[in-house]
């Protein structure tokens, strides 16, 4: 199994990355692949043109974190069904949605068991694509622990870099992660070719290898406008090009 973790700050476009990283290597024949969104907004499943009716978070809250079960359920039997539900199944690719952060009651017995399938679950799949928010907290309580590469996505400016460095060091105090390798991709690149020399010297002090330059790519919005999925973008489109270049990268 190959773990790939993308994270980043909002509006850095990370769950476009994330979506196309998916359809990248669904495209070169690497799948099945399980996409987890872990992120509270829960778009992936938009930009992958998969429908998801129910979140694994919407289960642990109605049912109280597992105590809220009818009389005679055994509640590992019961959460192992849940999970099956709320996984939508497609054609080369599998969603699970996380679901929005949890309300103030402690549930972490539940999230000890749940880590816990999620964890079987991903290891029937030879790749596993996670769109987490910017702390990550999902791989802290729900999700697995173990990742291959973890990439941060951010926009070529200062305020985004800054902010960037600051997600890596939080990242770094989680001593609960195993993350292999760290990469950070600059998204919404206006010149990528001519650009990268500058940027390269400028990310240094992140400590983090740039293993891509994604440019700005115009049909993203006319496609989110009409509803349409990152699987409507040609090959030839710069950013899936970017993109599959950075896939190969990780995967080499």
């Amino acid at each position: 199994m190959f773990t790939i973790a993308v994270a980043g700050k909002g509006g850095m476009g990370k769950t476009t990355v994330a979506a196309a990283i998916i359809e990248s290597m669904r495209r070169k024949g690497k799948r099945p692949i399980l996409a987890v969104d872990a992120d509270p907004n829960s778009t992936l499943g938009d930009w992958l043109g998969i429908k998801c009716s129910c979140a694994v978070a919407d289960i642990i809250e109605e049912t109280k974190g597992l105590r809220n079960l009818p009389e005679g359920v055994s509640k590992p039997a019961h959460l192992e069904f849940q999970i099956q539900r709320t996984l939508v199944e497609s054609k080369g690719v599998d969603l699970l949605v996380m679901g929005r952060p949890e309300g103030p009651d402690c549930y972490c017995m539940a999230n000890n068991m749940l880590r816990g399938y999620i964890t079987e679950l991903a290891e029937s799949y030879p790749y596993v694509v996670l769109d987490n928010e910017a702390g990550m907290e999902h791989l802290n309580r729900k999700t697995t622990q173990d990742i291959d590469a973890l990439l941060l996505v951010s926009d070529p400016t200062r305020i985004g870099l800054r902010t960037t460095k600051n997600i890596k060091e939080l990242i770094d105090k989680l001593t609960f992660l195993r993350i292999k390798k760290k990469y950070l991709i600059l998204n919404k690149s206006e010149e990528p070719r001519e650009s990268k020399e500058f940027l390269e010297s400028y990310v240094k002090g992140i400590e983090l290898e740039l293993i891509g330059l994604v440019p700005v790519e115009k049909e993203l919005q006319k496609l989110e406008l009409e509803g349409k999925p990152i699987s409507a973008l040609a090959d030839t489109s710069p950013f899936m090009k970017a993109v599959g270049e950075i896939v190969e990268r990780i995967l080499n």
